[in-house]
């Protein structure tokens, strides 16, 4: 089947499915496999690494134990406004193994009692969103409440994407879930699983434009509301966990106002939800020190010289490749201490830019044009004005993780009226998408797991084995969460791209497919 401009036209409504019929319920069924297996996919990821071991985990841990304000024996003010005294354990055991890859996750000896730090947000650096919600389950069992954090934003991501997914249409599905696993490998499902804010930002920039295309579009007032709420969700996440972030999130919600854009008098009142998201984002965004920093040029850490702005930008734009890579698994994972082989790196770069590449074989309206546009300028020309600004180098202090919110919008723009790749590509190369990603994501967590177990000195292959750190009390050997994290993310590929299905086409999976731009017919969908 196919369509000149990529499925639905503006202001239509797509056809809805008898919630009650048995082909709904196994559709849901279906849908809640999947996210069963995301789910313990990005387990094994939360237990892969130690307490600290996400970039800056040290400033992040002591923001969320401090967000409640002075809690005697957790975080207590001091004479210093910029200080406090917090568990040792928060603040210190990063530095335990940071920059050591051959040292394992362990503190020796172990952590211990408070200690004074100048090192969270308590100048407002970051909005405090993100970390007022961590610290519910900040207590003094350390281990416990941050394996219960990243369990439980494990758990938001997969209940988000799968709520969306569940209320908007299929053209708006693809989008979301490939956006998300061809940016997972290595680092987003990393953060994803871990307390660093980051997780919250991608999760934000892939959702949020989706389940608010899906609220212009929703074909009854009910699923409106939820879409709307869920879009708004998608924006506090957002807006409330890092500043750029907050920039992101208002972007979101530009994209999907020109996307949904009609001259009815409905389109009007649904504005009120974008303008909503825009002010909010503007509001955290001017509120967060981080980003004034940023755009200034005060960075901390950035070196004190002046900068030749146009030289140093256009030689900032020539090199701004190097982030998008970094993503993909050629910047270390965790402090820059966790390396990755070049096929973990080579297989999912290759990947993203396949499809991206095979994307623009379609046809698009002049609106998803213009919002494909302005995400791949802001891709280069946002970490490229604020690298030139702190006259450093790339990859210095803009770390490749500020932009996979970015590199996520992005592809998912693109696949955006794209068809389902369930029924656009062939078999082969959907063997190839599970194979390469599964492969890429086995190898990534094997490596992450095995230079906290023993370090990088230790050649033997078992994770059961000779191990130096692990979770203590816990009575699942690490290899089990290795195995229960590779299988759980094959097998949701496998179910995503439907490469053993017999029916590909199915009624309730299978959208319109564009025609090539060339005007000759779509390619066989077999």
């Amino acid at each position: 089947m196919t369509s000149s401009a990529g499925g639905d036209t503006a202001g239509s409504s797509p056809r809805t499915v008898d919630s009650s019929s048995p082909s709904s319920r196994r559709h849901v069924v279906r849908v809640l496999i999947v996210a069963f297996l995301g789910f313990a996919a990005l387990l094994g990821w939360s237990f892969a690494s130690p307490i600290g071991a996400s970039p800056d985990d040290n400033f992040h841990q002591v923001s969320i134990w401090c967000a409640p304000g002075e809690r005697p024996g957790l975080c207590e003010t001091t004479d210093n406004p910029d200080e406090r005294s917090v568990l040792s354990v928060l603040a210190n055991t990063s530095m335990c193994y940071a920059f050591q890859p051959e040292h394992n996750g362990n503190c020796e000896p172990a952590l211990s009692g408070m200690t004074t730090t100048g090192h969270g947000n308590f100048i407002g650096m970051y909005p405090p969103v993100y970390y007022s919600v961590m610290s519910v389950f900040s207590t003094a069992d350390v281990q416990t409440s941050i394996l219960t954090m990243r369990v439980f934003n494990s758990f938001v991501a997969v209940a988000l994407v799968t709520s969306i997914y569940l209320l908007v249409d299929r053209r708006l599905r693809t989008p979301m879930l490939w956006s998300l696993l061809l940016t997972a490998v290595p680092m987003g499902a990393f953060l994803l699983a871990s307390v660093n804010p980051n997780g919250w930002a991608i999760l934000s920039a892939a959702t949020l434009w989706v389940a608010m295309v899906g609220f212009f579009r929703a074909p009854t007032r009910a699923r409106q509301i939820a879409l709307g709420a869920l879009a708004l969700i998608a924006a506090v996440m957002g807006a409330g966990s890092r500043g750029d972030s907050a920039a992101y999130a208002a972007f979101g919600a530009v994209v999907a106002a020109i996307l949904s854009y009609e001259r009815t008098r409905r389109y009007l009142l649904s504005l009120l939800v974008p303008l909503a998201t825009i002010v909010m984002g503007a509001a955290f965004y001017l509120s967060s020190s981080q980003v004034g920093s940023a755009l200034e040029g005060q960075m901390p850490g950035g070196p004190a010289h002046e900068v030749n702005f146009i030289p140093d930008f256009i030689s900032t734009v020539l090199n701004i490749p190097q982030l998008w890579v970094g993503n993909f698994g050629s910047q270390a994972l965790a402090w820059g201490d966790v390396k990755m082989p070049a096929i973990v790196w080579f297989t999912t770069l290759v990947l993203y830019a396949g499809i991206a590449f095979w994307s623009l074989s379609f046809k698009r309206d002049v609106r998803t044009t213009i919002v494909i546009v302005l995400a791949g300028i802001a891709m280069v020309m946002v970490p490229s004005w604020v690298i030139t600004q702190n006259g450093v180098e790339v990859g210095v202090l803009v770390q490749p993780r500020y932009v996979l919110p970015l590199q996520a919008l992005f592809i998912g723009l693109l696949l955006y009226g794209a068809g389902d790749l369930r029924v656009a590509l062939r078999r082969v190369q959907r063997w190839i998408l599970v194979i390469g990603l599964a492969a890429a994501n086995s190898i990534a967590l094997y490596l992450t797991m095995r230079r906290f177990l023993t370090g990088t000195d230790y050649a033997g292959f078992d994770l059961n084995k000779n191990i130096e750190w692990w979770w203590e009390n816990m009575p699942v050997p690490p290899g089990v969460f290795w195995v229960i994290g590779s299988v759980a993310f094959a097998a949701l590929l496998v179910l995503v791209t439907g490469v053993l299905s017999h029916r590909d086409d199915s009624a309730e999976f299978a959208p319109t497919t564009l025609a090539p731009a060339s005007g000759e017919p779509a390619p066989s969908i077999r």
